[in-house]
């Protein structure tokens, strides 16, 4: 079920009369709606792969249990590596059997054996890189000891399929969502009205913005031959916008649903776009991913090196320099790879790690540099160039991702270096791409006075008039309907994922 549908419209007002007005007083009987309405919501796609979730959720409730009450290290981590062992080995028949195999078969080519292309297609249940997640991030922690397995079932599995957040995050960390599961919850009006803010921007963000502009990218990139270098640009700049609307506007769904039934999901977006350095973006996009990462591999894999490593130097660098290379590579390498089984990917998040590599080494010279100059950091030009390296940064790896392979993606990058590229823009549908681009102007112009909130329309209530309020929502609902195509239901672009 999409967020973005009609279905959603009347399911959400269904589950949340329900919760609000029929269970309200019972925090089990609540929990137990929730964990209904989410394999509802999840087997609206398909009933099979709800029987997966349901699987999955089910084996890591019984191997927190046995990694809780396992006091013999062995057996503890025995548990332990095979609960991480079959989540990760699920992942990766589903998403990653096709990329290995055909991979292989091209690898041993090379020396001459040609083996038959596999035929096995295999669908990608959606959401499973994020229930995926959510499931280790349960084991590693209650295998750490920062959390205790919890033995009530269904506040598990309620944990492991909540349905704001099953399908394309955030990634929210068991240790809070359980606790929020576990406590009674009193209606509060401001925390809806606010859920009900949120969740009206997000649709605003995804049908008025990112469903118009997927026309244009899914124009502009497969058939990139046939544009002006200046076309392309615009394109590669038209998806960049189209992803962060798209991946946004889904967040803000989801943050704004859960505030409806009493909970507080993590901040996933922080109006990225507007970072000085290309660190500043990674703390600011797709938040709940960088932590993840951070704190389950970047951080694990550093530490590991540390304690093997007892020079001051290896090959010439400081060694504290050296194990940030090596943790960064292999866990941006894995980045790109969990966001699809293409090598466009990987390269996409090898292009983000490098950079951040880049800026690590650079930073102490820089400031120096500015120093010796006079200049503060903070001075307007330094941060428009600043923000202008990053946004270039950024769409170039946009391309990547975009691309259907490496090839495609480094043609669409030529061809926008081409003598073209002084030419003026021209593509179809001329009027409607300038009423869109006015519309996207006016978007980050309203993203940038409103970036120090949790999202543009936090407390709008405190500033605004209700007259003036209520104008401001009719105007985006009017430009929701209006610029909505509401023959096809768009799916939200992370699903692939």
């Amino acid at each position: 079920m999409l967020f973005n549908s009609l279905e959603f419209g009347t399911f959400l007002p269904l589950v949340f009369l329900l919760y609000w007005f029929v269970v309200n007083k019972n925090l089990k009987a609540q929990n137990v709606l929730l964990l209904l309405a989410s394999y509802f919501f999840y087997g609206w796609w398909d009933w099979r792969f709800l029987l997966l979730l349901i699987l999955i959720s089910i084996l890591n409730y019984f191997w927190g249990i046995m990694i809780d009450k396992n006091e013999i290290i062995r057996k503890r981590k025995t548990w332990f590596i095979t609960g991480v062992i079959i989540n990760i080995g699920i992942l990766g028949v589903f998403k990653y059997y096709n990329f290995f195999i055909d991979s292989f078969i091209d690898l041993v080519s090379l020396i001459g054996y040609n083996l038959p292309k596999s035929t096995m297609k295999i669908i990608l249940p959606l959401g499973i890189s994020f229930y995926t997640f959510l499931s280790l991030s349960y084991i590693i922690d209650i295998y750490r000891k920062s959390l205790s397995a919890n033995r009530n079932i269904i506040e598990v599995l309620l944990t492991l399929s909540f349905f704001p957040i099953i399908l394309a995050g955030p990634i929210q960390r068991p240790s809070s969502l359980l606790t929020q599961i576990g406590e009674k919850r009193i209606f509060n009006y401001d925390q809806a009205v606010d859920g009900l803010r949120q969740i009206l921007w997000g649709l605003f963000m995804k049908i008025a913005l990112a469903d118009n502009l997927a026309p244009y990218t899914d124009e502009f990139f497969p058939h990139f031959s046939d544009y002006s270098g200046s076309t392309l640009l615009l394109g590669a700049i038209f998806y960049a916008v189209q992803i962060y609307t798209d991946f946004s506007g889904y967040s803000n769904i989801a943050i704004g649903t859960a505030k409806l039934f009493g909970f507080k999901l993590m901040h996933n977006f922080n109006y990225p776009y507007f970072s000085k350095n290309i660190a500043e973006f990674w703390k600011k996009w797709h938040i709940s991913l960088t932590t993840w990462f951070r704190d389950y591999l970047f951080l694990p894999i550093s530490f590991a090196i540390s304690w093997k490593i007892k020079k001051e130097r290896v090959i010439f660098i400081k060694t504290d320099f050296f194990i940030y290379i090596m943790a960064s590579i292999l866990t941006w390498s894995l980045i790109g790879l969990w966001h699809g089984a293409n090598y466009t990917f990987i390269i996409w998040g090898m292009i983000h790690g490098l950079f951040l590599i880049i800026y690590q080494w650079q930073s102490k010279p820089r400031k120096r540099l500015l120093k010796n100059l006079g200049i503060k950091n903070t001075h307007s030009l330094v941060v428009i160039i600043d923000t202008i390296v990053t946004l270039i940064i950024v769409l170039t790896a946009w391309i990547f991702f975009k691309a259907d392979n490496v090839s495609h993606a480094l043609n669409y990058l030529s061809a926008i270096f081409s003598r073209s590229i002084f030419a003026i823009p021209v593509f179809s549908r001329r009027s409607h791409a300038m009423l869109i681009l006015f519309f996207v102007i006016l978007f980050f112009i309203i993203e940038w006075t409103g970036r120090e909130k949790e999202y543009v329309l936090t407390d709008l209530e405190l500033k605004w008039s209700k007259p003036l309020r209520w104008m401001f929502y009719f105007v985006i609902i009017l430009g929701i309907y209006f610029l909505g195509n509401f023959n096809e239901t768009i799916e939200f672009i992370y699903f692939k994922f």
